[in-house]
């Protein structure tokens, strides 16, 4: 089994990476998302995966998601936000894959650190 992480989970590309993993489950796990702004994408996302990082963009959509989630009593997951958030999804000591899919310059610092981090 393969741990992977998603850069750009709501985006086209993300969606399609996650179908994939939905169609191996026992060749994948979606372990930590980075969802950017989409909030109710990341909140449907983080209660059909259950990642142990999710990610988003700007720290008042983090907190709603994390006040969502909790309020479902999902609350183990770790919801972060900005670059830094984007990092730590890309570089989970658990991740064997990450899967860039952040448009432009957005999502370069966490694709470096991901390779960095191997």
């Amino acid at each position: 089994m393969k741990n992977i992480a998603i850069l750009g989970s709501t985006g086209s590309i993300g969606r399609s990476t996650l179908s994939i993993a939905e169609s191996y489950p026992t060749r994948f796990r979606v372990l930590t998302l980075a969802a950017g702004r989409n909030v109710q994408a990341a909140i449907e996302q983080a209660r059909r995966w259950r990642p142990r990082v999710l990610s988003l963009a700007e720290e008042a959509d983090a907190k709603q998601v994390s006040t969502a989630l909790a309020a479902e009593g999902l609350d183990d997951t770790e919801v972060v936000h900005g670059s830094a958030g984007t990092v730590k999804v890309a570089t989970h000591p658990d991740v064997d894959f990450v899967v860039s899919a952040i448009v432009g310059v957005a999502g370069l610092e966490a694709t470096y650190q991901a390779v960095r981090a191997g």
